[in-house]
């Protein structure tokens, strides 16, 4: 499909994101954490960004600071992260991740890329090929 206008791209953009939230579903059923998504999402931010201080953590993931105090807290119950001194002020802490942490986060992963892999398996070389092509402007598309 050759995209020629507006209408064209927002026919595009409506049916990316349909297919965007029905994959994340999928995925979100097909892989099993403790941390649950808020959690995920924070451990991997960390992962990205390195230790941060939990009110840059809540802007980033664009939730309150009292929402995200809670969700460092359980993270840190279970041995997923850990405060560290802030370098900038002593009085702060950062939150980082532990490589207990990390391994929740490769094993989450690994989880879903199982089910992608089942998915793929089932489709034929030029599905499969249209998908592998489809990766380099996905990245394009969420560096923007």
């Amino acid at each position: 499909m050759a995209i020629q206008s507006t209408a064209d791209t927002s026919l595009l953009a409506t049916q990316l994101e349909r297919r965007v939230a029905r994959l994340t579903q999928l995925l979100r059923a097909n892989s099993r954490s403790g941390s649950g998504v808020a959690g995920l999402l924070a451990l991997r931010r960390l992962e990205e960004e390195g230790p941060l201080r939990i009110t840059d953590l809540a802007a980033a993931e664009l939730v309150a600071q009292p929402t995200m105090t809670g969700i460092v807290r359980r993270l840190e119950q279970d041995g997923l992260v850990v405060r560290t001194p802030d370098p900038l002020d002593a009085r702060a802490a950062r939150i980082a991740l532990t490589d207990a942490g990390r391994d929740e986060l490769a094993t989450v992963r690994a989880q879903r890329a199982a089910v992608l892999q089942a998915r793929l398996d089932r489709l034929d070389d030029d599905a499969r090929a249209a998908l592998a092509a489809a990766i380099e402007p996905l990245d394009d598309l969420l560096s923007l």
